[in-house]
């Protein structure tokens, strides 16, 4: 049958789909380019244009079609400001629509309301729609390539499958990792097709569509590939992607840190999203159904035990069901309780093909019985079932899960590298929980044609008991829920650059003189404790490293006007390691360009030397060899003065590992080195 939405259910996704936009477009000034990749994305904004060529080695972190984009944001002057930012935030509010479309499709309604909500307030995802990054809108495409795909192998059309390689070469210019739609589709559909599908399609007809999908997307992204020979090549670039290549050895470290990255993420938005996701998928599925055998029992088209089913018991046991895995989340965490749900689910469809029974009825309009003396199906029954057989869904969601579970751990652990794997999760925890859903109304279905024994019965008191006291602990050790950091101030580092173009135009006018110049601190120490401060002292406080620290951070800085015009340089500033830093110095109105040593001379002027300066921040001191070359050049810098930072939680987990955090958090306040050429 014609699969209908219906008002409410739409209107329900309408709500969630507002609340997702509305947390990853509000407070647009709480923004500003922080992270490496996003200085290195951004810069299409002013370098392109300064240096006539882009940033350099920039087609080693993607290809060009997000800094492309950004480029096209910025050229409108209301939009300049959050052009960096404005692909993630249309991608990732896009994303909500599109997983809920794919979940229904892959599942049914249920699955599709629910993941609604759970992505639209997901914080993870919405903490990355909120940055200049490849990862959300590769997800975007990637997503889509695969629904389009299983769409087209459905329906056996070529020219489907052709559009699904389309987007997976959109994917591809969109990030290197932009093929992984096309390695899910095929291992997925392979498992699918040895299960069960070769009852159904040729390997003949198979090799067809996937090799249209697999040469539609090579077509795509060809031109890239051939313009990289210019640079090096597509060796290049995968010898660098190499370089983060760590293998099977500390496997489950890394997975460790990714689960910790979620953990640390998550707030009182994930449990939430899991109680209004269940609220809406439970209770749209009773009512309609409801609404279904009160109208059969009316028109006298059914037994008066129609108007019985379903039983208000059902919608009451998906309301306690939405409130207990809510109240859960909020004490393991929401990526924790998904992924139990995920695992719980992908077995149960296997085990028990509940969706698989619902998805043949619908095809064949087979409203009857499943057994004498149950009720029978109804419009709201087979309205609800998945449009793609769940056979082939599943398939394909456990080659995505199984191998995102295997791979994603096998790289260094940025927490962004996790967004696959999440996708893959919430696809499947939403199948399970529809499982569920579907297995109780089934049971429910059957009336008494079954009986419960009286193990049975013991059982399930267990089972409640045991989910009670689940609960109970989780409420009183969960403590506070976390405050959401969708929303965290991430414009300390414009600051502090600001703050630093301001002292480097003083130092070349002669009027800047540091009142802090640095001391020399004592060995194994951060910042040496100031013996003359007399009021800590008598108070008996021992000021603490990151006391300290924090009182050095910069204050907020008015980047409304330039501090000077780029058309009439006075000095050049050069930084090692820091993209973010010179975009916003450029903005400033200073003369800046990256370097890749420190020995460099004197810019020039009309062949007059201009004042010659050099930033050193956290990302150059990470670089290997970095504090080598130093150790060589140092001598031929002048220390200028220091700007400590606060970087966001997402940039702190880049720069070190969630352990070196935990241990450490004086890590949470970095600083620019600011440094004058002899």
């Amino acid at each position: 049958m014609t699969r209908r939405y219906s008002k409410q259910e739409l209107l329900l996704v309408g709500m969630g789909l507002l609340m997702g936009i509305a947390f990853r477009g509000l407070h647009t000034e709480q923004l500003a380019v922080e992270h490496f990749d996003e200085g290195v994305y951004a810069s299409s904004t002013w370098y392109d244009s300064t240096a006539g060529q882009p940033w350099p080695m920039r087609h080693l972190y993607a290809p060009p079609l997000l800094q492309k984009t950004i480029q096209i944001f910025s050229a409108f002057p209301a939009l300049s400001s959050v052009a960096p930012f404005l692909p993630s935030m249309l991608l990732g509010s896009l994303t909500i629509l599109l997983l809920w479309w794919l979940g229904r499709s892959m599942f049914g309604q249920a699955a599709g309301l629910l993941l609604v909500y759970v992505v639209g307030l997901s914080d993870f995802h919405i903490l990355f729609s909120r940055m200049a990054m490849t990862d959300v809108p590769v997800l975007f495409w990637t997503s889509l390539a695969v629904g389009v795909g299983m769409k087209g192998l459905q329906s056996r059309s070529v020219r489907t499958m052709a559009f699904a390689g389309l987007c997976v070469g959109i994917a591809w210019w969109t990030k290197y990792t932009g093929w992984l739609a096309l390695a899910i589709l095929v291992s997925g559909t392979g498992l699918w097709w040895i299960l069960t599908g070769r009852r159904e399609m040729s390997a003949l007809e198979l090799t067809k569509l996937l090799g249209s999908t697999v040469g539609t997307a090579i077509v795509v992204w060809l031109p890239w590939y051939l313009i990289l020979n210019n640079v090096g090549g597509y060796a290049a670039v995968a010898a660098n992607h190499g370089g983060y290549l760590i293998g099977l050895d500390g496997w489950q470290n890394r997975l460790a840190s990714h689960m910790l990255y979620h953990f640390r993420f998550d707030s009182w938005l994930g449990p939430a999203s899991i109680g209004l996701g269940l609220l809406a998928a439970g209770s749209r599925r009773w009512i309609e159904l409801k609404r279904s055998t009160w109208n059969a029992a009316v028109d006298g088209t059914d037994n008066t035990a129609a108007a019985a089913f379903p039983s208000p018991a059902i919608l009451g046991r998906f309301a306690a069901s939405a409130v207990v895995l809510a109240v859960v989340a909020a004490g393991i965490g929401t990526a924790g309780i998904l992924t139990c749900l995920a695992i719980g689910g992908m077995a149960g469809i296997f085990l028990w093909p509940t969706l698989q029974e619902l998805y043949r009825r619908s095809v064949t309009n087979d409203r009857s019985a499943p057994v004498a003396g149950a009720s029978p199906f109804y419009d709201a029954d087979l309205n609800s079932a998945a449009s793609i057989d769940p056979a082939l869904s599943s398939c394909i969601l456990v080659a995505w899960f199984s191998g995102m579970l295997l791979t994603t751990p096998m790289y260094h652990p940025f927490p962004r590298l996790s967004l696959p794997l999440l996708a893959a999760i919430w696809l499947a925890a939403a199948a399970g929980t529809t499982w569920w859903m579907e297995a109780t109304i089934n049971v429910a279905r059957r009336g008494n044609g079954i009986a419960v024994t009286r193990q049975q019965a013991v059982m399930k008191r267990l089972v409640t008991g045991m989910v009670l006291v689940a609960v109970a602990i989780t409420i009183t050790g969960a403590g506070e829920l976390r405050r959401p950091l969708v929303w965290q101030n991430r414009t300390s580092l414009r600051d502090a650059s600001w703050h630093l173009a301001s002292v480097v135009l003083q130092d070349v006018a002669g009027e800047y003189e540091d009142a802090n110049p640095p001391k020399v601190l004592p060995t194994n120490t951060i910042i040496s404790p100031d013996p003359e401060d007399d009021d800590n002292n008598a108070q008996g406080a021992v000021p603490t490293s990151l006391n300290q620290l924090e009182q050095k951070i910069v204050s907020s800085f008015n980047t409304n006007v330039p501090l000077a015009e780029v058309s009439r340089p006075t000095c050049a500033v050069y930084a090692y390691g820091e993209p973010a830093v010179l975009g916003h110095l450029h903005t400033a109105g200073l003369n800046v360009s990256p370097v890749q040593d420190v020995a460099f001379d004197s810019a020039s002027l009309a062949g007059k030397k201009l004042p010659t300066y050099l930033i050193i921040g956290p990302n150059a001191l990470r670089t290997p060899g970095m504090l080598n070359d130093w150790a060589d050049q140092q001598y031929r810098f002048q220390h200028v003065t220091d700007f400590h930072f606060v970087p966001s939680e997402v940039v702190l987990y880049n720069l070190f590992s969630a352990e070196w955090v935990l241990q450490h958090p004086e890590c949470r306040v970095q600083k620019l080195e600011l440094h004058r050429l002899k």
